[in-house]
């Protein structure tokens, strides 16, 4: 039998939540909600089954009402002139936290050909993002190092936290800094040189087994800037001296 295909946009505006909000509450990114509603990509049936979760969840607290599929809502929400979201966060007093995906080693020959493909992105583990770090505003993911070229900065198994820079933004790339890069063929951990508009340098920090590489701008299909840190092991110590 299937599944209903429903009219995101309706259904999110009858609850007054922002798309960061929507996204949240169906365990999805803000991105994903945009590109549904803008009819960019495909409702999956996972989608399509939190979806249905999250009106069911609705009803059951007096937020009952009809949806038609792809139309218009039927009738508001009553019992509250708040946004859902902030009425919830004011009843448990706490928010929930973003869930960020992870794009592990094993994955990512799966996300070169797939970055875009909600049915795809909706397979990732997902954890929540460190202390100190504010989710609004940003697409965030985590990305798992593989191989040596940026050792001794980066080892195989740390883990990247990282923003999405919009590609109207690339121009902001600053030289020498970190990135991800995604391109036509893989996923590279990379500092990046902006020799023009049209082509980068990407520089490994094991320069002496990775030579610099040059990168049109065109192959580039993402860009995330470098946040966060997570070493897989612990530093090896300098040499000590034992004078006590």
């Amino acid at each position: 039998m299937a599944t209903a295909h429903y009219n995101l946009r309706e259904i999110r505006q009858l609850y007054n939540l922002t798309q960061e909000e929507f996204a949240l509450a169906l365990g999805l990114t803000r991105e994903m909600i945009n590109k549904m509603e803008g009819g960019k990509c495909r409702q999956s049936r996972a989608t399509q089954l939190r979806v249905k979760a999250f009106l069911d969840e609705r009803k059951s607290e007096n937020f009952s009402q009809d949806v038609e599929f792809m139309g218009v809502p039927a009738a508001t929400p009553r019992g509250s002139s708040l946004p859902y979201f902030e009425m919830r966060r004011e009843q448990k007093q706490e928010k929930q936290p973003l869930m960020v995906p992870l794009v592990g080693i094993k994955a990512q020959a799966g996300y070169v050909k797939g970055f875009e493909q909600t049915d795809y992105l909706e397979t990732l583990e997902k954890y929540s993002l460190p202390p100190g770090v504010n989710p609004s505003g940003a697409m965030w993911s985590y990305f798992e190092v593989d191989g040596d070229s940026m050792e001794p900065t980066f080892y195989a198994g740390d883990v990247l936290l990282a923003s999405m820079l919009p590609h109207e933004d690339w121009h902001d790339v600053k030289n020498f800094s970190v990135y991800i890069i995604l391109t036509t063929e893989q996923l590279l951990v990379k500092r990046v040189y902006r020799k023009s508009d049209d082509m980068w340098v990407l520089l490994s920090d094991n320069e002496e087994l990775y030579p610099q590489v040059l990168l049109p701008v065109h192959a580039i299909r993402q860009v995330w800037t470098f946040r966060r840190h997570i070493r897989s092991r612990a530093p090896q110590p300098k040499e000590f001296k034992i004078t006590a």
